[in-house]
């Protein structure tokens, strides 16, 4: 008879466990997983496997062989799973099969439990990114702009060998057009498939065999057709956001590093752009994608934000890296506060600006504008675009008065006069969020950004040493991340509670 472990008598009070399952206590873990569809053997309790997976994160313990080392040899995992000791591919194949698309709900779930006990507030959010390092080959890349080289080069070839056979195809009905893709290219080698039949020409392949003449251009519009369909496999891959992926993981992007996992140096290298959204020092909510810059990220943030709780927060607080007009724009038509820095904040506080002749120092009118020296610069067109649906409108102008002007030199180097580009409304929006930068509320805002966004990286990177990704794939990557940001909060909430436990 084995009598059951009694967690009150033999763990600590301070220890982590306690907090834990005073946080999962309130929560129904089995609406998680998957139930047992009642054939075959009967697996472990799968509440009690999200529960030593949850509880290892919190304990910063990422790698399968060491939870199945812990569930062998710790007493808090044992008292978590009855004593029985799950296999590291069990534990493995639980969070592939069981956790990938759920662990989201856990995380908000979890979330809404430990805000509810600490009394946090979601109306801030403090958003910050970082590049981590994706699990492969640092010299697998392929580059978009040589596959759209390469795709050109072999359309030109297959167009080429077509052309010569030009007279062949006529002879058996087939009219030789200008090929642009790998499917055109196959039907014109199904066509001489069929003549080399029809002639009964047999292919022939190995050393010393000869080879027909037809047989070799069939030969070479084969391997060109195969290049062209790779070159349009790559630019599939990349898409339009991307430039770049990597063979061994191609949802990784190459991105520039400022540490290196293997030479603890700033290179370019496969890996993942994650977001990071904190409410109170805890992480509310995130996002893992391939962008290369933080700027086209913050939509998709907001939106998950507004997905897990229902709600947009009132004020957000980012560095300059989120400040264009998309971002601005966007959080305007949500109502959020944007106390976002722009690029151009750091130089107009400090006063370091380029120069007199700056853009910046330029004075505007509503159908002109005028250069420091009093010249009129006049409207010259207006160009509209479109980026992630949003439309931007920019006025161009240039100044006719330059021929004559003595600072010319130090103003401009056209032969056809200074132009200057200007948009009203990005203006307008910096204004707006100067003026909250440079408040009081705005002030206190930005010192505590510094402390909750790069606190928050600084201990998962720093002091969890988490620096680089151990899955592959996208969902894979953010199901790893997710349970990242769950042992965070988790640990941070013991923490605070312990502190406050301590005080009183």
């Amino acid at each position: 008879m084995i009598l059951p472990l009694e967690v009150g008598v033999r763990i600590p009070e301070d220890d982590p466990l306690h907090t834990f399952l005073k946080v999962v206590e309130g929560m129904n873990l089995r609406r998680y997983v998957r139930r047992h569809s009642g054939r075959g053997r009967h697996g472990y309790d799968p509440v009690r496997m999200l529960e030593i997976i949850l509880f290892a994160y919190m304990n910063q313990i990422y790698s399968l062989r060491q939870m199945e080392h812990a569930c062998r040899t710790d007493l808090r995992f044992l008292y978590l799973t009855g004593e029985e000791t799950p296999s590291f591919q069990t534990i493995g194949q639980f969070i592939t099969k069981n956790l990938k698309g759920t662990v989201e709900d856990v995380f908000t779930d979890l979330n809404r439990r430990i805000f509810e006990l600490d009394g946090i507030c979601l109306d801030e959010l403090y958003v910050d990114g970082t590049n981590y390092e994706a699990n492969a080959n640092k010299y697998s890349f392929v580059w978009k702009k040589t596959a759209l080289k390469s795709q050109e080069k072999e359309i030109l070839r297959i167009n080429e060998k077509l052309g010569i056979l030009e007279e062949l195809f006529a002879e058996y009905g087939a009219e030789v057009r200008p090929v642009r893709t790998s499917e055109e290219a196959e039907k014109y080698l199904a066509v001489l498939d069929a003549v080399m039949k029809e002639v009964c020409l047999e292919k022939k392949y190995g050393k010393g065999r000869h080879k027909t003449t037809l047989q070799r251009y069939y030969d070479q519009l084969r391997a060109d057709t195969d290049k062209l369909r790779e070159c349009e496999k790559r630019i599939r891959i990349c898409g339009e956001e991307r430039n770049s992926y990597s063979k061994t993981d191609p949802d990784a992007t190459f991105l520039h590093m400022k540490y290196d996992y293997y030479c603890h140096t700033g290179v370019f290298k496969p890996g993942y752009n994650v977001q990071f959204g904190i409410s109170d020092e805890y992480i509310s909510v995130l996002q893992v994608s391939p962008a290369r810059t933080d700027s086209r990220t913050l939509p998709a943030t907001l939106e998950q934000f507004r997905k897990q709780y229902g709600r947009d927060p009132r004020t957000l607080i980012a560095d300059a890296g989120y400040g264009s007009y998309n971002n601005y724009i966007f959080c305007l038509s949500r109502r959020i506060a944007a106390c976002v820095k722009y690029s151009t904040w750091e130089k107009e506080r400090s006063g370091r600006h380029t120069g007199t002749y700056d853009s910046g120092n330029f004075r505007y009118e509503p159908d002109h504008m005028i250069c420091p020296q009093g010249k009129i610069l006049e409207l010259e067109k207006e160009i509209s675009s479109e980026d992630q649906g949003i439309l931007k409108f920019t006025r161009h102008y240039r100044c006719h008065e330059c021929g004559n002007c003595p600072h010319r030199a130090e103003c401009t180097k056209s032969e056809s006069g200074r132009t200057v580009q200007y948009n009203p409304i990005l203006q307008e929006l910096k204004e707006n969020a100067r003026r909250l930068l440079e408040s009081e509320r705005g002030k206190e805002l930005r010192e505590r950004r510094s402390i909750y966004s790069e606190g928050a990286f600084g201990i998962v990177k720093q002091d969890y040493e988490y620096v680089r990704i151990h899955r592959r794939g996208r969902e894979n990557v953010r199901t790893e991340v997710t349970l990242i940001a769950i042992g965070f909060n988790l640990m941070k909430y013991h923490n605070k509670s312990h502190r406050l436990a301590l005080m009183n």
